[in-house]
C-alpha cells in the first residue's frame, strides 16, 4: 500500500472533517481495482469492494469498512483532476 501511496503523493485529499472517515489512498486503490475489473460508476466500486473485501483487507485496513457510493461520489466531486493528467514532458 505504501508504494501505491507514493504513486499518488501529488494528489491532495480535498475532504475535510466528517468526510474523511475512509482513508483517501484506500479509496483511490478501490477505484483503480474496480476500474480494472470493469467498474465505471460509484455503485460498481462499492460492489467490487464489498465482494472482494477479504482480499482487500490483506493490504488495506478498511478501518470503517468499505466506503459507500455516497463517499465515492463526494470524493469525485471534490478531487482536482489536474494531478491525474498525462503530460507529454513527464511521460
Amino acid at each position: 500500500m505504501e508504494r501505491f501511496r507514493q504513486l499518488f503523493k501529488g494528489v491532495e485529499d480535498p475532504r475535510t472533517s466528517d468526510a474523511t472517515r475512509h482513508d483517501f489512498y484506500e479509496m483511490l486503490m478501490i477505484v483503480v481495482f474496480s476500474s480494472l475489473r470493469g467498474g465505471q460508476i460509484c455503485v460498481d466500486m462499492v460492489d467490487c469492494a464489498e465482494c472482494n473485501e477479504a482480499f482487500l483487507r490483506q493490504f488495506m485496513r478498511l478501518e470503517h469498512g468499505t466506503p459507500s457510493h455516497d463517499a465515492f461520489s463526494r470524493l469525485f466531486r471534490m478531487i482536482a483532476p489536474e494531478p491525474f493528467a498525462i503530460h507529454p514532458d513527464r511521460g
